[in-house]
């Protein structure tokens, strides 16, 4: 009893914004990775890549797919209860070996 009081005690912990586990190629430019983020903040959040914005937010799958250079989609599947982010890197490369780091803000 005493253990499980103290976590109400501990601060709850925001977000990390990091994306840090492998992205998985979706087809062509696009990548795809499950992050950890308030799904009630999805509309708001942006994605950076070593701290540069990327975007525009919201592009279609099929351009991020064909066109790359730093289109991207966060969003939700009505089955899923985790937000999904498909992106592209800006200069298309694989965001598994290119070694920029990536974060949403």
């Amino acid at each position: 009893m005493a253990a499980s009081a103290f976590l109400y005690l501990i601060p709850q912990q925001p977000p990390d914004p990091r994306i840090r586990q492998a992205f998985r190629l979706w087809q062509g430019h696009a990548y795809v990775v499950v992050v950890k983020y308030p799904i009630a903040e999805l509309t708001s959040a942006r994605l950076y890549e070593d701290g540069e914005p990327l975007g525009p937010a919201n592009s279609d799958p099929q351009d991020i797919s064909a066109k790359g250079s730093g289109l991207y989609k966060l969003y939700r599947q009505s089955d899923e209860t985790v937000p999904i982010l498909m992106f592209s890197t800006s200069d298309n490369t694989d965001p598994n070996t290119n070694g920029r780091k990536y974060q949403l803000e």
